[in-house]
């Protein structure tokens, strides 16, 4: 594990500091799953270009769903 420094809230600060080291440790493995399972924005385009060509949204169809009329 490393040590990191977030800047939060004046009120959320408080709370951290009010908390159990019970409270601290769920806090801290709710950060790590949150950005541990974050994906980057190309990864998600990715997926839902695939996802759109598996239920047959060819180049075409979205070129003419997306003309201005």
């Amino acid at each position: 594990m490393k040590t990191v420094t977030l800047e939060v809230s004046d009120p959320a600060a408080e709370k951290l500091e009010k908390m159990t080291p019970s409270e601290k440790k769920a806090v801290e493995e709710a950060l790590n799953r949150l950005i541990s399972n974050r994906k980057s924005l190309s990864e998600i385009i990715h997926e839902a270009s695939e996802e759109a060509r598996k239920n047959g949204l060819t180049p075409e169809i979205m070129e003419e769903l997306l003309k201005d009329e």
